[in-house]
């Protein structure tokens, strides 16, 4: 069975903001309401832009000043003024049986929206497999690696998205024990998963949030093993979800 997971990737030039999301173009939401002129339906109504498009959309002006990392199938929006990052993801659609190859552009199917689904207070933090700045700890080097090995990314790069530094939600000294760092994952659908790394006394901690950014669960982690174990489930959850919607 193939799967390939569809990357949404932001790109501007000249001014110009586009997107892709696996083989096909993201469209500014704001262009799936406009009407057809020239169409009618079958019932007499404006024929809007969505639907002879299913897009996929997403709104181009809320994100256009932030920084945009592709993680799994969804984007993180960085908006570093506010140390805040947002997850935007699509909205569900029944995928069974396929309805849609995201890699073949002549199928189609209702209009797909990529919309703010979690905020958390954080910003983008540069974590590497060989580090270069003495701010990266060996725990957050060693936790890279795990993430590699363990398969979750093709490449390194993708890898180096999911980290994040977290952050206070108000200003003024942070508490006495606070993470370095952070890395996410989507683990299922609608279902993120937040590791936090305590690089000083080398544990972590994993907050789960469904899509309204609800905690659905949360869990302390006391050492490096535990936590292998705690990414091999969410590891067999992910790829569950991924065969699900992206197979062929």
């Amino acid at each position: 069975m193939e799967v390939r997971v569809p990357k949404l990737y932001i790109y501007e030039h000249y001014g110009y903001i586009g997107g892709t999301f696996g083989n096909y173009f993201l469209y500014d939401m704001a262009k799936a309401d406009k009407p057809l002129n020239e169409f009618l339906d079958e019932k007499g109504h404006r024929v809007c832009f969505k639907d002879v498009c299913f897009g996929p959309y997403i709104n181009f002006r809320e994100i256009r000043d932030f920084e945009k990392r592709s993680v799994d199938d969804f984007l993180v929006a960085c908006d570093t003024q506010k140390n805040k990052v947002t997850i935007y993801d699509r909205n569900v659609f029944d995928n069974n049986p396929r309805k849609i190859n995201w890699f073949d552009s002549g199928e189609r199917q209702q209009p797909i929206f990529f919309e703010p689904r979690l905020t958390l207070y954080a910003a983008p933090k540069i974590v590497k497999k060989e580090p270069e700045f003495n701010d990266q700890s060996v725990v957050e080097t060693m936790v890279f690696k795990i993430i590699q090995d363990m398969g979750f990314d093709e490449f390194e790069s993708e890898t180096q998205a999911r980290f994040f530094k977290p952050l206070p939600k108000y200003k003024g000294n942070p508490p006495v024990r606070y993470p370095d760092s952070a890395f996410l994952l989507k683990s299922a659908k609608n279902f993120y998963s937040w590791y936090k790394i305590y690089s000083a006394d080398m544990t972590f901690e994993v907050v789960s949030f469904d899509e309204d950014g609800k905690v659905q669960c949360r869990q302390d982690i006391p050492n490096t093993v535990k936590l292998a174990k705690k990414l091999q489930e969410d590891r067999e959850r992910r790829n569950n979800y991924l065969k699900w919607q992206y197979s062929k």
